[in-house]
């Protein structure tokens, strides 16, 4: 069935595309058909005690075609106070306990840091912060963790899990805290953290000179969210 999906896809879009090189577009095609197949493995054999159930469960979004068929067009109402809107790549249940874990595919290559890597400074959200979406809009459901999984031969096909029973759903309701702050007092800027922009892939929105630009401005203003980036 995935060969097959493979191959439907590929059909498409290269009569869409056009690919100006042959080699290139089957270069691409056969890299992503490895991966693939390797992400299957390891799907299977991950289901053993988890069994996925909803793939790209939206909640609060107008657009749900090609969302989950259980997708809900409110949004999730976190802690009483914070609308989110946003769809989860998957949601697996646990065969023996029943509790959920929410899933994040991630393509890229892997920069969690073990045993530190909670929300690392508000750069990894997901994982927390959708945990607690579900949360919010099945409260009768046990959410267990959330986890980022990097799918692909760049991030190395490795799971980051983070358990949501402990103090990591503190530190997400800390994290929109901070963030909502922002938005109230006008301070929610661009202030890119030290490097960051190496690697960023929005340099043609922003240009290279964004680090050096925001040092200049008052350090006061942004004592929130310096605080936030000293969260693990």
């Amino acid at each position: 069935r995935l060969a097959a999906a493979i191959r439907e896809v590929h059909d498409r879009e290269y009569d869409r595309l056009s690919p100006a090189i042959d080699r290139v577009w089957r270069d691409e095609i056969t890299a992503m058909t490895q991966d693939l197949r390797e992400w299957l493995d390891r799907l299977a054999d991950e289901g053993i005690e988890w069994t996925p159930e909803r793939f790209e469960f939206a909640f609060g979004l107008p657009d749900m075609e090609g969302r989950d068929e259980h997708s809900t067009p409110e949004p999730a109402l976190i802690d009483g106070r914070f609308k989110l809107r946003g769809s989860i790549d998957m949601i697996e249940r646990h065969r023996k306990t029943n509790f959920l874990r929410v899933t994040d595919h991630k393509t890229g290559k892997n920069r969690t840091r073990v045993g530190r890597t909670v929300v690392d400074g508000g750069q990894v959200l997901q994982p927390v912060i959708y945990g607690l979406a579900l949360t919010a809009l099945f409260p009768h459901e046990t959410v267990f963790s959330g986890r980022l999984f990097f799918c692909t031969s760049a991030g190395g096909f490795q799971p980051y899990e983070i358990p949501l029973m402990g103090e990591a759903p503190k530190r997400g309701i800390e994290v929109l805290e901070v963030i909502d702050r922002a938005v109230e007092a006008g301070h929610l800027a661009a202030r890119p953290s030290s490097g960051a922009c190496d690697w960023c892939d929005f340099q043609v929105v922003c240009g290279t000179d964004e680090e050096r630009r925001t040092r200049r401005k008052d350090p006061k203003l942004f004592a929130d969210l310096d605080a936030l980036r000293e969260m693990p």
